[in-house]
């Protein structure tokens, strides 16, 4: 930041910022045109857009920037800005005005734009003119619509009884959701539990059916089946054995081979 050249001390450089945007809001009036705040003068604790006025007449739509600087000059970079913004405003011209003085560079920037107008602070105060005699009418005119315009400030009971109600409300709103959630979170795993349960006991039924018809079938399987060892099967053939019944008796009357030897 470059500090001005030559600092005003006069009326106009005390006037506050808000003040002074009124100053040059009811200059243009004066000159014919529309003019419409932006935002409200002097609020600056926003987000500056770049615009303060905008001023209507005819065709034109002129987008107007208030720099009220009495120690720093004003840099290039806030006319670039405007110069950015135009097109939102659909701006057909722009003006920078300052209380104080323009950087060599703002200047050259500005004037390679035609539509692009500065005006410092010796030329705001020509154009506005005697300072003291509008500050003095409309501090006659704010203190006659003061009384009548003025409301009571809020009662700071009143506030804080609001923020209490809007606390408590939350809070219940928060516990009637986190029960919601909860009842719903117990739902669902009650329900996953007996559809699981009936999926078991679903799957053991075929099981338990074949393990009862088991035992039914048993006995008739063993009185179907012949024992082991009790077929009929044709005695072993002895080679040699006599065939007719006197034989047989005689073979069987005669003494074993080895009691015959033995005797002998």
């Amino acid at each position: 930041m470059r500090s001005v050249r030559h600092r005003h001390d006069d009326a106009l450089s005390q006037v506050s910022w808000g003040a002074f945007e009124n100053l040059v809001a009811d200059h243009f009036r004066a000159q014919g045109y529309r003019v419409e705040h932006v935002r409200p003068p002097g609020d600056h604790a926003h987000h500056d857009s770049g615009i303060d006025l905008k001023l209507f007449r005819d065709q034109e739509i002129i987008a107007v920037q208030c720099k009220h600087w009495n120690s720093f000059q004003v840099p290039h970079h806030d006319v670039h800005q405007l110069i950015r913004v135009m097109p939102i405003a659909s701006a057909t011209g722009a003006i920078v005005i300052t209380s104080g003085e323009f950087t060599a560079e703002a200047i050259e920037a500005a004037a390679k734009f035609r539509h692009v107008r500065l005006i410092d602070g010796k030329t705001i105060r020509a154009m506005l003119g005697p300072i003291e005699a509008t500050l003095e009418k409309q501090a006659t005119k704010a203190e006659t619509w003061i009384p009548i315009r003025s409301e009571p400030p809020p009662a700071k009971h009143a506030t804080n009884r609001a923020a209490a109600i809007a606390a408590v409300a939350a809070v219940v709103v928060m516990g009637v959701a986190l029960v919601t959630l909860y009842t719903v979170y117990i739902h669902e795993i009650q329900r996953a539990q007996m559809s699981a349960m009936t999926q078991a006991k679903k799957a053991s039924e075929p099981q338990r059916a074949t393990a009862t018809a088991v035992p039914s079938l048993l006995p008739g399987l063993a009185a179907s089946q012949k024992p082991i060892g009790t077929r009929q099967e044709r005695p072993p053939v002895i080679h040699g054995a006599p065939t007719q019944r006197n034989i047989i008796a005689e073979w069987n009357d005669k003494q074993p081979i080895q009691a015959s030897l033995k005797d002998q």
